[in-house]
């Protein structure tokens, strides 16, 4: 590939040199660049002069462009051109280069660099500044923060939290709605914060677009401010009347609607003015005519100090909302769901990532067990957690993931719980259970048949090699009882026959296990999650059971028989089957 790579180059020089009469100059980074050849355009009747830097594994990757000093001087700014004098030719995402048409290739990027500054230039491109907002705030500033803060329509005060994040040493602090969601989420990360430190802030909105320049001064602000169409510009003026120097101010603003975000900082007021008369300096630190520390900000911003510099930092949109558009499918409809899950086994653990896939950020985790060697294989948890109970492995792992949730637990056995808090389980939108215990499962379904219990319940289990896995969805106003989808123990729509015999165990007590593999549990997992979220999303109210079929095939090639209704059926397939009330009390049964 060397040779290649070398041979392509070659002829991407010849080229250069020959149609454009460009010049080898040495490369900045010849490890990554290890040609880079000087061009000179007319461009807009302004003559540019650029660098072209061809990557070491042209023409699989795109040239670089960089301009020259002096040419940056005369056409900055414009859209797409950095201050690091690089311009941004091609989106990696949509854009990758023709390999087999290197001087096409070469031919492509200089039309585009021609193309980029004489719209600039011209200023035929301007309204493009407004998509790199981003970009352009981010060049002009001090620091970064992250943000939680809702959007809203009108300005608000939030709260910034100093922090230190080993992760990401270059953020110094979250904005967030409430001090309290900041500090959850700084502990969640692994950081480190100081509530002492904790500040109130002023959060704007803004729904027209900022327009470059980017605004510099006191009196930027304040028309900006003054020109949004936000009805309560007066908490501004009233905001930084009472809070001291300096004063971070985090805004939004639309864009197609996206959100862009930024801070600016209001300093310390200082200005020298020199007397006209024999060139005395004196320092100005206090508005004239009022006493010293006082505060107007109509008169600081626009009168006696308009001309003070504001600081810009960066600011990073980590809200759950839209990390979900940006890494998934952009559906948030499950972000305020609150789930139970009882049993934190290898089912219960990839159910509650499955849950985190689909957006829930609350629950209540409920387990006695402490995790073993001997779980790790299928857990979702791994060594580095053994010892720990089940629960507090999982939210430690996930509160790491996902700073914003909120994660409770309880580690003793379920009915310990509902006997001390009958009740304590009805803010929740859906339990599951994932703890494979019958009687257990019937005691609850008996409780919410009584009224104690009120939401969904879903009962999750596997059959051994993962022939089949089940989930008994119970709606408490469909009156279905568990108890008669059982006889003597079996399930009504059992695929194995015989099914305990397939059980293992090991040396000792209470070692029995049921075998099967973590890629068929997580494909079982992902159709069940799928099932919730579509229970969810259709709002269902009937009771239903969901049978996942696995490799019967490989049951069949194993002599495992099936049971007789399973006997045709085809390889990782799914079955839904409505509830009926059988009108039977389960009264009658000793559970």
């Amino acid at each position: 590939m060397l040779d290649k790579y070398t041979k392509y180059r070659e002829q991407a020089i010849n080229h250069l040199q020959t149609a454009y009469g460009a010049v080898l100059i040495d490369s900045i980074n010849i490890a990554d660049y290890p040609a880079s050849l000087m061009l000179k355009h007319k461009v807009a009747d302004i003559e540019v002069s650029f660098i072209m830097e061809i990557p070491f594994n042209f023409p699989d990757a795109f040239p670089k462009i960089r301009l020259e000093e002096q040419s940056f001087e005369k056409v900055y700014p414009i859209p797409h051109l950095s201050n690091l004098k690089t311009l941004c030719l091609f989106d990696d995402v949509e854009a990758s280069p023709n390999p087999n048409n290197p001087i096409g290739l070469i031919e492509e990027v200089l039309n585009k660099t021609r193309d980029i500054l004489s719209k600039g230039i011209l200023k035929q491109n301007f309204n493009e500044f407004i998509d790199e907002f981003d970009s352009y705030w981010f060049r002009e500033c001090y620091g970064r923060f992250l943000t939680l803060v809702e959007p809203s329509d009108e300005i608000k005060k939030v709260y910034l939290v100093p922090c230190e994040l080993k992760t990401l040493p270059k953020h110094s602090g979250v904005f967030a709605d409430t001090k309290s969601q900041a500090i959850r989420w700084i502990k969640n990360a692994g950081g480190h914060y100081k509530e002492e430190l904790a500040t109130e802030a002023l959060y704007v909105p803004f729904k027209k677009q900022m327009l470059y320049p980017l605004p510099k001064n006191n009196k930027d602000i304040y028309q900006i401010i003054k020109g949004s169409k936000i009805s309560n510009t007066k908490e501004y003026f009233s905001y930084l009347d009472k809070c001291p120097r300096p004063s971070k101010v985090l805004f939004s603003m639309e864009v197609d609607d996206k959100l862009a975000w930024g801070v600016w900082e209001h300093q310390k007021p200082y200005k020298q003015n020199i007397s006209l008369y024999k060139g005395w300096k004196r320092n100005q630190k206090n508005l004239n005519g009022f006493r010293n520390q006082s505060q107007n900000s109509s008169v600081e911003l626009i009168r006696d100090f308009p001309n003070l510099e504001i600081s810009k930092y960066y600011v990073e949109d980590v809200r759950p909302s839209r990390l979900k558009v940006r890494g998934g499918d952009g559906n948030t409809n499950n972000q305020g769901k609150k789930v139970v899950v009882i049993g934190c086994g290898a089912v219960g653990s990839h159910l509650i990532q499955g849950l985190f896939d689909i957006g829930v950020q609350h629950m209540l985790l409920i387990d006695p067990d402490e995790l073993s060697f001997e779980n790790i294989n299928r857990h979702l948890c791994g060594a580095d957690s053994v010892g720990l109970h089940k629960t507090v492995a999982i939210k430690n792992k996930f509160q790491r993931h996902y700073p914003t949730c909120q994660i409770h637990f309880y580690n003793y056995d379920v009915m310990q719980f509902l006997t001390q808090f009958p009740e304590g389980l009805n803010s929740y939108d859906l339990i599951i259970s994932a703890i494979s215990n019958t009687p257990i499962e019937q005691r609850m379904s008996e409780m919410q048949q009584q009224g104690v219990i009120k939401p969904p319940i879903l009962n999750v289990w596997v059959e051994p090699y993962l022939a089949a896995g089940h989930a008994i969805w119970q709606n408490s106003t469909t009156g279905v009882y568990l108890d008669y989808l059982f006889d003597k123990g079996k399930y009504k729509y059992q695929v194995l026959k015989n099914a305990n015999q397939y059980t293992k165990r090991e040396l000792g007590c209470s070692t029995s296990y049921v075998p099967y593999g973590i890629l068929e549990l997580k494909k079982f997992v992902t159709d069940v999650v799928l099932f919730i979220a579509k229970q969810w999303d259709q709002q269902q109210s009937e009771s239903l059971a969901f049978t996942w079929l696995g490799n019967v095939s490989e049951q069949r090639k194993n002599r495992r028989l099936l049971e007789n209704r399973w006997v045709g059926a085809s390889d990782f397939s799914i079955r839904h089957y409505k509830l009926e009330n059988p009108k039977e009390s389960t009264e009658k049964h000793d559970i």
